[in-house]
């Protein structure tokens, strides 16, 4: 906590990253209740998916256009007012139901996702510069536990507030707009920590992202741990490619097996708040029976709630949520032991680099995952598609023994 009342720079970015996740998850809900309220609205909701896992793939590029970009600091409050400027447009259109306000609405979500890929990126340079590298990891954890805060109780509020604003998704499209305003007055008032000088010439060199590269890094950090880097690569693709994809199954199955009724709105907090309290409350208790475990436990625990989770969502709803919290408990787990392995192994002055490589790597597994099983949820139904979950994630707790007894025998 003394980085957030001591560094200057910190602070803004801190309170930054706090309006514009609150406002996100905000209007995330208000925008899922809003596409129940049409006809046909399993469409609705499955078009919302689908379109929202697009900015996943440009993250690497947005990145790029963070490095080249000169002037940072003047850029991420501009970045945030235009995030304004769009959320007020959609305060003034989004209360007309039709296909074409419907899917405007959609593409301004789309650009706030690219524009908050945008502010990471010009983020980074300046915490490297503004934090010390021994407080980076303190840094991270004070955003990544704030993030996750606001996931339990953003949603709630969210619900109250729409509540209170009598179903108005045009005033709470306001209030996320006054949010990101804000945001950039923050980043305005503390222009001047956020300042840093750019070492290199912006217009040499080309962009260029190594899909292999990123990939034997990966390997390379799997190796540190251990463990048959291959394999424990590999469930964890399955992983995040399952849980993200069970995240938009949930609020499509909410819509015909909810368990609290006729509540679609309760029932799609309920389940969110399940798993972010369980990420949230794992985040700081870290010295837990998981601490001396190794990744590779952690990963088949994970593997085998979500085999439970998928067969018993629909049919015990109650039960599941239960489990889904399990799920979050142990899957924060999994990011502090590969970030540990990430900062001794990768050299400082590619530390960006790779993180970003990294993450666009397992974005681009999580976003298959959304448009795979929502495809299949409108294709064979969303009960054939939780048992197909299953299916992969039993594959794949069971895969490492064969492969072991394979070698041990051959």
């Amino acid at each position: 906590m003394q980085l957030i009342t001591k560094n200057s720079a910190f602070r803004s970015l801190f309170l930054c990253s706090i309006f514009n996740t609150t406002g996100s998850n905000l209007f995330a809900l208000a925008f899922l209740i809003y596409a129940s309220t049409y006809p046909n609205s399993k469409f609705y909701i499955s078009l919302v998916a689908l379109f929202m896992v697009i900015p996943s793939f440009f993250n690497a590029y947005m990145g790029y256009l963070a490095d080249r970009t000169k002037d940072k600091k003047r850029a991420l409050f501009m970045t945030s007012w235009i995030q304004t400027i769009l959320f007020i447009g959609v305060a003034f259109t989004i209360e007309q139901h039709s296909f074409f306000v419907f899917l405007f609405c959609i593409l301004v979500n789309l650009v706030d996702e690219l524009l908050a890929m945008y502010k990471d990126g010009l983020e980074l340079p300046i915490m490297q510069i503004r934090v010390s590298s021994d407080d980076i990891q303190p840094a991270y954890g004070l955003i990544q536990g704030a993030s996750s805060l606001i996931g339990i109780v953003g949603k709630p509020i969210g619900l109250v507030l729409l509540a209170v604003l009598v179903n108005s998704f045009s005033m709470l499209a306001l209030v996320n707009a006054g949010l990101y305003f804000i945001s950039g007055i923050v980043l305005f008032e503390s222009r001047k920590y956020l300042d840093i000088e750019v070492t290199k010439k912006l217009d040499e060199g080309k962009f260029h992202f190594s899909l292999k590269e990123t990939l034997l890094q990966i390997i390379k950090v799997f190796k540190v741990e251990g463990a048959m880097s291959a394999t424990s690569l590999i469930i964890i693709l399955i992983i995040n490619f399952s849980i993200n994809g069970i995240l938009p199954l949930i609020d499509l199955a909410m819509v015909r097996h909810n368990p609290f009724g006729h509540s679609f709105g309760l029932a799609v907090t309920v389940f969110s708040v399940s798993f972010s309290l369980g990420v949230f409350i794992s985040s700081f208790f870290m010295h837990d029976f998981f601490q001396k475990k190794d990744l590779s436990f952690i990963l088949k625990l994970i593997l085998g709630m979500l085999i439970l989770f998928s067969l018993l969502v629909i049919p015990l709803g109650l039960i599941s949520i239960v489990v889904f919290f399990g799920i979050g408990y142990c899957f924060a787990k999994v990011n502090p032991k590969l970030t540990s392995i990430i900062f001794q192994i990768i050299p400082k002055e590619d530390l960006a680099t790779i993180r970003g490589g990294i993450s666009t790597f397992f974005a681009t597994a999580s976003s298959l995952g959304v448009l795979v099983f929502v495809a299949l949820a409108n294709l064979i139904g969303l009960s054939l598609t939780f048992y197909i979950i299953a299916f992969i994630c039993f594959i794949a707790l069971i895969g490492p023994t064969f492969i072991n007894l394979f070698k041990k025998k051959y």
